[in-house]
């Protein structure tokens, strides 16, 4: 799964073939060869009089690291293609890797959201998966989620959250999505994975929307203003309140009539707000509280 050590060296700035080779200690022959396989697989790496360079806001090693240099970035390996990084994600953690470790990749052949639904990634969005080792009790779980969510809102700097997972366009569309997969020991959480997944352009299905029509985004640069705003949220766990006041302030669920499917049937209210362990309480149209987990969602809808 580790790409070609190149990547570890090439920036956004050129560097010259001679530079590279001393690097690696292999021949400039051996590099051109090298950069023309990445180029083969996918990745974007330019080539020009001046050297090599990765295509300005690649989510590569070298971008990443220089942008955002916190406790939730320990390592950074970036695919070409994979599954989806939350396999490769879960392949890391599973190997021994410490919080932090990141998986990014240029596409997704079988890129997923909540309950295996299909998200689709063509190469030029975003798409990451974060290995997170929380020492949190089980219900503050779902807030991890919540969390994910304000961060990709503050990173893309538009459009509001839709509960449970869901970040929409001011005119409704959606633009990125969260999910986090947890492996458990009866009580004990071993790692999480927080994958998340930003359409950059808009992907050509109906409902769908890309950020790059509300501004120029970068992937380097969203992905490490998601892990800067992140950072402070996920470290005040298992407190809620940093998180339900972030999330209120930017949802555009709460004060609307909503109706939640889970396994039990549908339940119908007015979103009114976010309990401590990430539920949606809803106000039925006969004045009754209810709540709903966001690990009984199987989807959500009459949303306006």
């Amino acid at each position: 799964m580790r790409p070609d050590a190149l990547l570890l060296e090439l920036d956004e700035a050129f560097t010259s073939g001679e530079a590279l080779a001393r690097r690696l200690g292999v021949s400039r022959v051996a590099v051109h060869k090298r950069v023309q396989r990445l180029q083969q697989a996918g990745y974007p790496v330019e080539s020009g009089p001046r050297g090599y360079r990765l295509r300005p806001g690649a989510p590569a090693p070298r971008p990443l690291l220089r942008r955002y240099a916190g406790p939730l970035l320990d390592e950074v390996v970036y695919l070409a293609e994979t599954t989806s990084t939350q396999d490769a994600a879960r392949e890391l953690a599973e190997a021994g890797a410490a919080e932090g470790a990141l998986a990014v990749a240029e596409r997704q052949t079988a890129g997923r959201g909540r309950r295996g639904r299909t998200w689709l990634s063509p190469t030029g969005g975003l798409y990451f998966s974060l290995v997170l080792r929380p020492e949190l009790p089980l219900v503050a779980l779902p807030l991890v989620s919540l969390a994910a969510g304000v961060a990709l809102a503050e990173a893309a700097g538009v459009g509001g959250l839709k509960w449970p997972n869901d970040l929409l366009a001011p005119d409704g569309r959606k633009l990125a999505g969260v999910l986090v997969e947890a492996d458990l020991r009866g009580e004990e959480v071993r790692y999480l994975v927080l994958g998340v997944g930003v359409n950059l352009e808009p992907p050509g299905l109906e409902g769908a929307a890309g950020l790059a029509e509300f501004g120029a985004a970068a992937r380097a640069d969203v992905l490490a203003r998601f892990l800067a705003a992140l950072e402070p949220l996920y470290l005040a766990l298992p407190d809620p309140e940093p998180v339900r006041t972030a999330w209120r302030a930017r949802s555009v669920t709460l004060g609307r009539s909503v109706r939640v499917h889970t396994p039990a049937g549908p339940k119908e209210g007015t979103a009114v707000d976010l309990e401590e362990d990430g539920s949606l309480v809803l106000k039925t149209p006969r004045g009754k509280r209810t709540r709903v987990s966001a690990g009984d969602v199987e989807w959500i809808g009459g949303f306006v």
